[in-house]
């Protein structure tokens, strides 16, 4: 029986916490000893520590595995994943995220783990970075990229990025989206359920998105860019569902400008997606992205998405075929699709319909966990099997 470890920086509600909890969860349920591992800190976010252990994946918590730049905690962590990696003799060491990525695959390396991967949800440098900053973390990349044996990307303009970087081979990538599971789209009972549970009046035009409410999603300028809509049509409204940082800077801001009947801030909902049968557009502001899930369950649920053009949404979304990508930092373009979809319900049932056919070609939960055991079954010496 093969053992395998997931590690991760921190288990927050997110696409790359997600993606490692399903992996091992299905590992866990499919003859694999496997464990999941994170540091202590969680966040405004949430954590998915309970579904982690309701699941029946083993969790175990990191001493020191902190999402900051320290020394001192980075060194304890360091000593400790290698004591710990050399005591368990896992077959394969799986990383996710930055911090856990660089010192887990150092740590897998020193302690003669058989087989280590990396999947890469987006790099830990933004277009915002300082360069010094950029060139260290490009640097330590290079580095634990040379001790890992394969580097899941999770689109192609991550592999892309991380190439123009010098960070691993060709050879050592391999694409593997997101997937999620579809489950059913929604009906219209299920709308009227969701809009009851919002609040939401049944004649309203509802544009909607689901994530953190942090920097990089840009949940403000978002805000900013959909007041003028909001204020031309009385039966308009704008829901954000999610948690983050920015919650209260997002408060401020709808109270202060007078939108507090026409903007929604239900907070952390571990429904939102039932909750999303109440949109009609699906919106995404994000400055930059790994492969956004969320747009994968906007699809999912028949939805139109209307997004800024950055990294791997565009291979989520089609413009023009399941919705619509503006260049980034164009807010009035992208106030003017979303009007545009919220006046045209012909358009958006095409375009959502769209949008479905192409998640259950392409972005199914089951593609994304075979591919992921298949790259496991090609690295691991057969005599663990």
């Amino acid at each position: 029986m093969p053992r395998a470890c997931h590690l991760i920086t921190r288990l927050i509600v997110g696409g790359a916490q997600r993606i490692a909890l399903e992996t091992a969860a299905f590992l866990a349920g499919s003859g694999w000893s496997v464990e999941l591992w994170a540091g202590p800190q969680t966040g405004s976010e949430g954590s998915l520590h309970e579904e982690a252990r309701r699941r029946g994946v083993p969790l175990r918590e990191v001493p020191d595995l902190v999402r900051e730049l320290s020394p001192a905690h980075d060194a304890r962590a360091l000593i400790w994943l290698r004591r710990e990696f050399s005591r368990q003799r896992f077959d394969l060491v799986h990383t996710h995220s930055s911090k856990a990525g660089i010192l887990g695959r150092h740590a897998a390396h020193l302690a003669r783990v058989p087989v280590r991967v990396h999947s890469v949800h987006g790099w830990g440098t933004t277009p915002d970075t300082p360069s010094l900053t950029r060139k260290l973390f490009d640097a330590l990349e290079r580095s634990a990229a040379r001790r890992a044996h394969a580097l899941i990307a999770v689109s192609e303009a991550v592999r892309d990025a991380g190439l123009a970087c010098g960070i691993g081979s060709p050879a050592q990538y391999r694409v593997i989206r997101g997937g999620i599971s579809l489950g059913p789209v929604p009906d219209r009972e299920a709308r009227r359920r969701a809009r009851a549970e919002l609040g939401l009046p049944e004649e309203a035009l509802v544009a909607g998105t689901i994530g953190r409410l942090d920097h990089a999603k840009d949940p403000l300028g978002a805000l900013d860019a959909l007041r003028p809509l909001l204020d031309a049509e009385p039966r308009a409204r704008a829901v954000f569902i999610g948690d983050g940082p920015l919650r209260d800077a997002m408060r401020r801001a709808v109270l202060e400008g007078g939108m507090r009947e026409r903007v929604l801030l239900p907070g952390r909902r571990g429904d939102a997606r039932a909750l999303a049968a109440a949109f009609d557009v699906f919106f995404l502001a994000s400055r930059w992205e790994g492969f956004p899930l969320a747009v994968i369950e906007a699809m999912a649920g028949g939805l139109p998405v209307v997004a800024y053009d950055v990294a791997g949404v565009r291979e989520a979304v089609a413009e023009g075929m399941n919705g619509h990508l503006i260049a980034p930092g164009n807010r009035e373009a992208w106030r003017a699709r979303i009007a545009g979809l919220l006046a045209d319900e012909a358009t958006r049932l095409r375009l959502g319909t769209a949008g479905r056919r192409r998640a259950e070609r392409e972005f199914d939960l089951a593609r994304m966990l075979a591919e992921t055991r298949a790259l496991y079954e090609e690295l691991i010496p057969t005599t663990t099997r």
